[in-house]
């Protein structure tokens, strides 16, 4: 089964200080290395410029993306998962859990391996100035547990630039179980 949820918008206000990370939801000591890259660029940006954007919002997407599918199981605590979302976003992903997250499963998982992880950056930078990204995603988790099965999150993560770091205001994803 496959799910998906289109977002678009912004926090319009203050932002909500982020939330210390669990102990419960810690992630692996062994972490795939993410395949990441710069997609389309609309505006002038520089080489060094761009693969800082990549650095920056490819760190969001493996921090989320840990929290949310990686650590240790079984476990049920997912919330610090969306530490980088605006508190709209956070909102909405906490409502579609068991799509953003292995929420839904996580107290009957025995173990959760990331097995693969890409991410290509697109960025839209008027006049040279970075004013947003769009991150790419495909996830690859090997979920075991009464039943092992390969699931697969694809789709997309709006971001944008604050004065604490890129925050992702959006989302359009989808997970299913690869065959």
């Amino acid at each position: 089964m496959v799910a998906g949820l289109l977002l678009g918008g912004c926090s319009g206000g203050e932002e909500e200080p982020a939330p210390a990370p669990s102990k419960e939801s810690s992630a692996p000591d062994v972490r795939v290395v993410t395949d990441s890259g710069i997609g389309k660029v609309r505006g002038p940006l520089s080489p060094p410029r761009r693969a800082e954007v990549v650095r920056d919002v490819t760190a969001v997407v493996d921090a989320w993306s840990t929290r949310a599918y990686g650590g240790d199981y079984p476990r049920t605590d997912f919330a610090d998962a969306f530490a980088a979302f605006t508190p709209y976003a956070r909102a909405l992903a906490l409502r579609k859990t068991s799509l953003l997250s292995n929420a839904a499963a996580g107290a009957d998982l025995d173990a959760v391996t990331i097995a693969r992880r890409v991410v290509r950056v697109d960025v839209l930078a008027p006049r040279g100035k970075v004013a947003g990204a769009t991150a790419r995603i495909r996830i690859v988790l090997d979920l075991s547990g009464p039943t092992d099965r390969r699931e697969v999150v694809t789709g997309r993560l709006l971001l944008s630039p604050t004065a604490k770091g890129w925050r992702v205001f959006g989302f359009d994803v989808s997970r299913g179980r690869d065959s």
